[in-house]
């Protein structure tokens, strides 16, 4: 790029606000700290999508302990939101979870992790989720999927 485009882009950033608040999100009350690790005991209790949020999951470790992954690879909203199970690739019977780890769901509610009923997404974060915190204005009229109830 030469340097007078380069002056002309700047120019265009600087007289354009919005572009510098591009990549900012608004804080979501719901999201907490992010965690290096999350142990289940034998299995991933539940897990759902967030309406409308791509690379994005709920995963329940205990009774109402919920954590958001956030995720890559093919791993949209639309191709999520109709999975019936989940499983940690490699351990098909629990463990704990990293970043750079993979979860696999699957289409069939009976665990059929085989392509082409399976999905599989590698973890970029986790962070501790609070279901109960007020949900930010644009989401409140969401679907329950990013809902949890008691």
């Amino acid at each position: 790029m030469s340097k007078k485009a380069l002056a002309l882009f700047a120019a265009f950033a600087a007289a354009h606000p919005l572009t510098a608040f591009a990549g900012e999100a608004t804080a979501d009350p719901r999201l907490g700290a992010e965690v290096d690790r999350l142990c289940f005991a034998r299995d991933i209790r539940n897990f759902r999508t967030i309406d409308k949020e791509d690379d994005a999951v709920l995963l329940e470790r205990g009774v109402n302990d919920w954590y958001k992954a956030t995720l890559s690879g093919a791993c949209n909203f639309n191709q999520l939101r109709f999975a019936q199970s989940v499983a940690i690739d490699e351990r098909p019977r629990g463990g704990c979870i990293t970043r750079g780890d993979v979860l696999v769901f699957s289409d069939s509610a009976f665990g059929d992790f085989r392509f082409p009923n399976a999905t599989r997404c590698i973890i970029a974060e986790i962070y501790r989720w609070d279901p109960q915190a007020v949900a930010p204005e644009a989401d409140r009229d969401e679907a329950p999927a990013a809902e949890i109830d008691d």
